[in-house]
């Protein structure tokens, strides 16, 4: 609705000095539109459609061209204050008096769109998806702002919403727009199971649409593309989530593993100098990555990694695959399981420190900075 407000502002703002130019309306009808024109950018629509009314039927000046166009933004005013059946009059109203105007087409066109899937469901459709998009739209800010946590109340309650209107209004038009606005609320709460469910709703109701006798092909084609590279995404954001999940997995198994084998029973002078000489490397490493970084940054701006995390993603897996790999080959070695402990250990090392590498990844959400296609 903003957006249309915008463009019905811009073609007020365009017209008027033309109008204003050509026009033999009465100066006091003049007067009456720039105010319910203020009106409407102040956001006072209800007021602002009785001031088009009011040019639109002024009581004197003639057939003044500028009534069709006040009548038409009467309607318009009172379809953005959401009186929709007031709306669709005042726009068929606009269609039958002002037949051979420009607006007239606009207004019918309008009037269809509000009727859409039948004169009384259409509203009542209309009605039902403004209410669910006043939760999702300022949930969806406060979590892009705040993280999906703070608006998991807000986030849920739209996803409601939008799943009751999915159900009573599958057979209406519009409804790949509400399987797809599901998916967008399933995607901003983490589920990403039901969120690829939404999408591929949403394209089955995209092709659905677009085999319609009279659809537009290039608008029907755009909604099955749409639908289906949301679709390809919810997929991504699914497998990224199950592999997180592998890894904190392995993770939770190498530490118990570490913890049963009790290394600290094998420690030794010679285990302790291997580790210190290790660390110290990886600090030499992961200062290397935090330089590197940097004079990336001054190159590329648009670098997704900082010099603080180029470092970390040094420092954190290297140290936990040494940390497993030196704690295994202690507590196999007092244990007298000696046998192969090197190889076991190394490759226990190896998946922990590639674990915690995923991890960082999704903390830092970089998983489509490496692959788009993962």
């Amino acid at each position: 609705m903003r957006v249309v407000l915008a463009v019905v502002g811009l073609l007020v703002a365009a017209r008027g000095p033309a109008l204003a130019a050509a026009s033999t309306w009465p100066p006091a009808a003049q007067a009456r539109y720039e105010e319910a024109r203020g009106l409407m950018q102040h956001g006072r629509y209800t007021e602002a459609a009785t001031a088009y009314r009011s040019v639109a039927d002024w009581p004197d000046g003639g057939a003044f061209r500028e009534r069709a166009q006040a009548l038409y933004l009467c309607g318009t005013m009172q379809e953005a204050a959401r009186d929709y059946a007031a709306a669709v009059t005042t726009y068929r109203e606009t269609a039958r008096r002002f037949a051979d105007d420009p607006f007239a087409r606009k207004a019918a066109d309008a009037a269809s769109a509000l009727e859409e899937g039948g004169p009384v469901r259409g509203i009542e459709f209309r009605s039902r998806l403004d209410g669910a998009w006043d939760v999702l739209s300022p949930a969806q800010e406060t979590a892009e702002r705040d993280g999906p946590a703070a608006a998991r109340p807000e986030l849920e309650r739209a996803a409601t919403l939008l799943a009751g209107i999915l159900h009573d209004f599958a057979d209406h038009p519009r409804a790949r727009n509400v399987a797809f606005a599901l998916g967008d609320a399933h995607m901003a709460l983490g589920r990403y199971a039901d969120a690829r469910a939404d999408y591929g709703r949403a394209v089955e109701l995209a092709r659905r649409e677009a085999e319609r006798p009279g659809a537009d092909a290039r608008y029907a084609e755009s909604d099955v593309k749409s639908a289906e590279e949301k679709l390809a995404e919810a997929g991504r954001a699914l497998w990224r989530a199950r592999v997180v999940q592998l890894a904190e997995g392995l993770l939770v198994a190498i530490g118990l593993g570490v913890i049963a084998v009790r290394p600290w029973r094998g420690l030794d002078a010679r285990l302790l100098r291997l580790g210190g000489a290790l660390v110290a490397a990886t600090g030499v490493l992961a200062a290397l990555a935090l330089g590197v970084a940097a004079w990336v940054q001054r190159f590329d701006e648009h670098s997704p990694i900082e010099g603080g995390v180029a470092a970390l993603f040094v420092l954190l897996p290297g140290l936990a695959g040494q940390l497993v790999a030196l704690g295994f080959v202690s507590g196999l070695a007092a244990s007298g399981k000696s046998s192969r402990r090197a190889g076991v250990a190394a490759i226990l090392g190896a998946l922990a420190a590639l674990a915690v590498a995923t991890c960082l990844v999704q903390r830092f959400d970089l998983f489509s900075a490496l692959d788009s296609e993962f």
